[in-house]
Formats: C-alpha cells, structure tokens, sequence
C-alpha cells in the first residue's frame, strides 16, 4: 500500500488527517459538486415561486405552471407565437427576480413592476409591441393572489393558506345549516304569533297593511271578525321557550366565519374564536375551554332539527338532552366545528414540544399541526449521541405514524407544491394531520451553509436523509392503501444519481453518473468538514471509491477501499474527498432507513418478494411431478383421456372471467341525482337534509327521497359538495320561493 493509500485509510479508520492534505494547502469553500450548477436558483425555472390563489379551481399554483398555462392559450403555435412567448417567459423571469429580492405583493402588482422594468429596458422601437403583448396577455391572466418566494417561512405561509380555503368551505357548510335552522325556527314562533289576538289587534293590522293602502279598511271591524273566530292552539310554553333557547345558541355561536343575527335574515360578523396559534399547549387550552360552547351548539343543532320536524318528545328528548355535555361528543359532532391550526415555534428537534405534540395526536384532537424539522442531521458527536446521525429528521412522522388514524405527510420545503393535493387533503382530513417540513434554513448561532435552503430542502430529499411519504388513513386499511411515497425522487432507487459534467486538464468534456447520498449532504454543512479530507490529483488512486459502491463491499473488500464523495471548492475545481467511518455508517443507516420506507410503500417488498420465490418454487416442484407421471404412463394410454390429462396447474387457479357490470341507467333529465360512486362520505349533504340524502350500505350518499326536501336544500347541497358530484335537476314544486335565482345558481351542477 502507497505512502496516500495509508493515510487515506487512517483517515477513513480514524480520522487521521496527517499524509492526506498538506497544511495550509487545503481548498477553501468546499461544497458538493452537483451544487455548481444552482449558484443562482432566480435564474432557473422551477417551481417557485408560488401564486397563493383562492378560487373554485385552485387553492395555489406555481408562476411556472401559470405562464405556461397562460401562453398554451394565447400564443400561436409554431413561429408566429415565438415573440409573444419570448417576451411573457421575460417577464416571469424578471418577476422570480423581484421575488428572490424579497419583494413581497400579489402577483398583479409584482407583474406590474416587472412590466414596468422591462418596457424602461427596451428601445423605443421595440417598446410599443412589447407593451402590446404583455397588456394582452395580462388581460387573460384570470387568476391572481399573493407571491411566496423560498424561504424559512414559506412552508408556514403555504400550509396556513391551505388550512384557510379548507376551513372556508366547512364554514360555509356550517354557516348554511346554522342560518336554515334558525330561520325555520323563527318561521315556528311566527306562525305561533299570527294566531294569536294579539297579531289580530286594530293597531297590528293596521301595522301589516302599510300606509299606503290603511284608508280603505276599518281595522276595528277586520280585528272584530277575526277574533269571532275560534284561537288555533298556541304553542306550549315549554316547546316556546326551548325553541327560544335553541335560536338564541344558534346566533350567539362563535364557531362560523359569521353569526346568525338574531332575526335569522341576515348576518353580522361579531366575535369569532381564533383557531390558529403558535404552540399546543395553547391550542389545547383553548380547544378544552371551548368544549362547553361545542356541546351547547351540538344540542341546539339536534333540537332545532327534531323541532322543525315536530318530532320532539318531551319524556324522551328531555332526559337526553339534560345530560349531554362535552364528554358525549362524538368524531361526526367534532368534524362540524375547524379544527385547530398550530405552526410551531419552536422546533420538532425540541423534546418536550414533540412530547406534547405526539400526545395531541395520540387523542385524536381535530389539530393540524406544522413542526418545522430545523436540523435532520443533528449533532453527530458522542456526547449526544453519534447513532442519530442522519436519522433525526425522520423520527417524528415515523412516530405519528405508527398511532394509527393520524394523516402524516413528511417533506421538504421544496416538494410540497408537488405534494399540493395530499396536503389540502390531511387539512380537510377528519383526523389529526401532522406535517413534518424540512426548509433547509438551519438553525442555532453555528456556521450556515452557502447553499440556498431550497436547494438544501431538495438536496435532503434527493439523498434519502429526509424524504418524503404520506400516510392517510382514510385511504384505505392496508399500508399498500395507506403509504405513498409521492414527491420522492427516483423512488424505485436507492439511490438517486446524477450526471456530473466537468472539463479535464486538457480542456476536454467529460461526464460521469454519481449517486447522491447522505455522505454528499452532509458536504453542504460547514459542521462536518472534518468529516472529509481532499485527495490531491496526483494518480489513479484505485483504492479510493464512492460511497454508494463502497456500501455494496463485502468486510473484506472494503477493508481494502476507502469510500469518497465529489467536492468542489469556491473557484469550482474539483475534488474526490474521503470520508470517515462514521460518516458512512450513518450513510448506511440512512440507507436502511430509506429501505424500510420503500418497503412500506410497496416498492420492492421483501415478503412479497420472498412469497414470489416461494410460489415459484411450488409450481416448479408441481411441473416437475407432473411431468414425472406424465412419463411413468403406460405406452398406450390415450393422451386425451379425461383423467390421464396433464394440465396447466397455473391454469387450473385461475378465475372464470367475471361478466362485466351493467353499466347505472342514466336519471330522468329532471330528476336530481348524485354520482354515487364518487361519493367522499364528508356527510354534508346528509347534515343539510338526512331525509332527502342518505348512505346506501358503502357508505356513498344518494337521493334517497327527491320531496323530503326543498329546490333550495338541493342547489345548497350542491354548491358545499367537495367533489361537486351532486346534481339538483330541476324544480319539482313549481311554485317555490325564489326558483328564477335558484335555477341559476344550479345551472354549473346540471
């Protein structure tokens, strides 16, 4: 072994640095060699930055996604749109420029801007067109909202909108039902009042009439022969007074976006309760504290409704109901009111708040929970532990997972546009949601990496150290249901790898494939330089090799290689670095780690890998017997006798083709109907109107009875439906309030 080969393997064995770099020779501002190429992040186009909107549609996009959609529909394919193309990606670009720069805005006002700079940049001859172009294709840019740019506080800003639009349409749903109830109760008393003599009293007539027709009546003689009349029953004083009682909960609630006003025709925004907060402890409290009220609304709610369908038996309903309190609510009477968005401030590396965070979770609270990931390598010294090294960062959404009915969704800052559609799931999810987020912004007072923090989110992705799954609950029983691991990666790998394009002495391209991995990373932390040592390019040296293949060595083999990763240093030359022992046995950990993960979302899986085998086996052992008294036959034996036949085994199991389903006849053109099969089962249609909306035995909601109900309840049905599957049909009471609006507002659900 060469004077470098020993002192690459002490190093490697022992962290000796001595014979590896010369003293004062070492390279400054060593980095990954794969990080060359992102110096300038604004100048690349990629997801961000993000176009917070709040439409029917779309709850966020990204500026790339929306320049491309804006010029898929206004520029002229081929030449004839080049320049129309040319000029809006320009101006995309010069906004990313403004966004990177920190300037805050919606995305009119930074269009504007950046409009404004580039017509300020372009020559009087070419300024006119310019300005035509742009002015034209901002008039079709139909969809707006606020700029969010990469940094630390971007994943807090993106899951606090996304909670916001998920809890507008549960309020919505809420505030529809709170508003119906009372009305309907109020339309009760009313009723009740009319028929009393006092609604029958000169002056009250008089009232009802208006001035304008009072002349022609005498109201003493109307008042007269109105009350010769026999009084209808008024109501009971208890039914009064608890249907009073039921109004006033319904309009004092603070739950809804609006309170009912008193008079149940139109609403006033007072005092609503806050549900987004900083730590658990707090949300907590206040979640406990507000149980009363909750229990109060969930009573006036199931009262309100037995009274409006006169169904409320006093000797049954009363002892309920003088029982019930917040103990006796259930998962259907919690999922009514928001639930509870907590952002942390402090870490998830902080023991106690991950303590109280998991036990949250643990109770099944209606809490969506954001815990930052500020540091998913963790101080690999002894003192603290070295075998954390590497594994930290994934502990937290491994342990939420493991309890069971809790959404969980783990990923970095930088794929969490791409996991859009799972996220606005675990925020309208039934369940606890926890969202465990890497940004990449480190912290603490200690050296910070040069790279920017969505390249270092989407570095820890890359490398397995953080990557990303989802496990939803509601999607099925089984891990195969539950787990995906959408947003990682080349996901089937273990590792994923990279061309890395650099020129040779001679001035000469060249190119290799490198894997990217924990020990490459770990690179990026100035905390871990002593973890590497450069190699000068004085040789082949063969017994230097990279840490994916070094990992694949047997004790022997690798007795003999010392593992490296690919640096550059602040001038972009490049270098092969050893790492040390412990740098690779995290590398290894990670690597199991990330094994385990693509075991539990079906990649690759070890038990449905040794069941192949064993299945193969079996049918190989079963062809060859049946091959053997094929062979031990007599000579003469028919080859097409029924019981002498050899058949396919394989062939035997399989099941005689199911006959296809009869597709659903289609509904009368007027009747209303629901596209069961895409039914989501979030109960809001059988809220509104369980008489005329019901669950068939799979839990899909269907019209169960068209006249148990209004028009009005239909097209309402309709518009708070998530997946819009609800299709009112037309009027069946000709004569209902109101039908010329209503028929409009139906007119996107036919």
């Amino acid at each position: 072994m060469s004077v470098t080969a020993r002192s690459l393997s002490a190093f490697h064995r022992i962290g000796e640095r001595s014979g590896v770099e010369v003293p004062g020779t070492a390279p400054r501002g060593l980095h990954p060699a794969l990080f060359a190429g992102y110096s300038d992040l604004s100048r690349l186009r990629y997801d961000f930055p993000l176009v917070l909107t709040s439409d029917e549609h779309s709850w966020v996009t990204s500026l790339t996604d929306l320049s491309d959609e804006l010029l898929r529909e206004i520029a002229p394919e081929g030449g004839a749109g080049d320049e129309l193309r040319r000029q809006v990606l320009s101006l995309e670009q010069e906004i990313r420029g403004l966004a990177s720069q920190g300037r805050r805005g919606s995305l009119s006002s930074l269009w504007q801007a950046a409009q404004d700079t580039l017509l300020a940049r372009s020559s009087e001859r070419h300024r006119a067109r310019l300005a035509s172009n742009l002015e034209h294709a901002r008039a079709h840019l139909r969809r707006d909202g606020d700029i969010l740019d990469y940094d630390g506080a971007m994943p807090a800003r993106l899951l606090t909108h996304a909670w916001r639009e998920s809890q507008r349409l549960k309020a919505r749903s809420l505030q529809a039902r709170i508003e119906r109830l009372a009305r309907k109760l109020g339309d009760i008393l009313r009723v009740d009042y009319m028929n009393s003599s006092a609604a029958r009293a000169p002056g009250q007539l008089a009232a009802s009439i208006g001035a304008a027709d009072g002349k022609v009546f005498d109201f003493a003689a109307m008042a007269q022969i109105l009350n010769s009349a026999p009084p209808a029953p008024a109501l009971p004083a208890a039914r009064r007074q608890r249907i009073e009682r039921a109004i006033d909960v319904l309009c004092g609630q603070r739950f809804g976006a609006e309170t009912v006003s008193r008079s149940a025709t139109s609403t006033a925004t007072s005092g609503t309760y806050d549900f987004e907060y900083s730590d658990c402890e707090a949300a907590l409290a206040a979640f406990r504290e507000r149980l009363p009220a909750m229990a109060e609304l969930v009573k006036a709610i199931s009262i309100s409704e037995l009274e409006i369908e006169n169904r409320y038996a006093e000797e049954t309903h009363d002892p309920w109901f003088a029982r019930f309190n917040p103990e006796m609510l259930g998962p259907d009477d919690l999922a009514l009111f928001p639930s509870y968005l907590v952002v942390m401030e402090k870490t998830a590396d902080d023991v106690a708040s991950r303590q109280e965070l998991l036990s949250i979770l643990q109770a099944g609270l209606p809490f969506k929970i954001l815990a930052r990931s500020a540091d998913p390598l963790g101080d690999p010294g002894i003192a603290s532990g070295q075998l954390s090294f590497g594994t930290r960062g994934q502990q937290l959404a491994a342990m939420a997972a493991a309890l069971g009915p809790v959404f969980v969704m783990q990923a970095p800052g930088s794929s969490l546009y791409r996991l859009r559609d799972a996220l606005l799931d675990g925020m309208t999810h039934e369940h606890p949601a926890l969202f465990s987020v890497y940004s990449g912004t480190a912290s603490g007072d200690g050296p910070q990496p040069a790279a920017a923090p969505y390249l270092l989110a989407a570095a820890a992705a890359e490398s397995r150290t953080f990557p990303c799954f989802v496990h939803d609950p509601a999607a099925g029983s089984d891990l195969a249901a539950r787990y995906r691991l959408d947003g990682n990666p080349e996901p089937q790998l273990e590792w994923t790898r990279h061309n890395l394009e650099y020129e040779g002495s001679q001035h000469d391209r060249h190119s290799l494939e490198t894997a990217w991995t924990l020990a490459d990373f770990v690179a990026a932390d100035p905390r871990f330089t002593d973890r590497f040592a450069c190699v000068a390019d004085d040789g082949p040296h063969e017994e230097l090799v990279s840490v994916d293949e070094f990992l694949k060595l047997d004790e022997k083999a690798a007795a003999r290689k010392v593992p490296f990763v690919w640096l550059v240093d602040e001038k972009n030359r490049l270098y092969r670095a050893a790492i040390d022992h412990r740098l690779v046995d995290a590398t290894r950990r990670c690597q199991q780690a990330w094994r385990r993960l693509q075991e539990l979302g079906g990649i690759d899986n070890s038990h449905a890998r040794q069941a192949l085998v064993d299945a193969s086996a079996k049918w190989q052992h079963e062809k060859e017997a049946l091959l053997a008294n094929a062979a031990a036959e007599p000579a003469g034996t028919p080859v097409g006798e029924p019981d002498k036949q050899v058949t396919d085994p394989a062939a035997a199991t399989m099941p005689a083709p199911v006959a296809a389903a009869e597709p659903a006849a289609a509904p009368a053109s007027d009747d209303p109907w629901i596209e069961t099969v895409r039914c989501t089962t979030c109960n809001e249609c059988t809220q509104l109107n369980d008489r005329m909306f019901a669950y068939d035995a799979d839990k899909r909601a269907y019209i169960a009875d068209a006249d148990a109900g209004t028009y009005r309840e239909l097209v309402e049905a309709a518009e708070t439906c998530q997946v819009a599957i609800i299709h009112p049909g037309k009027p069946r009471n000709p004569d209902e309030p109101g039908l010329d609006a209503l028929l409009e507002r139906a007119a996107p659900f036919m």
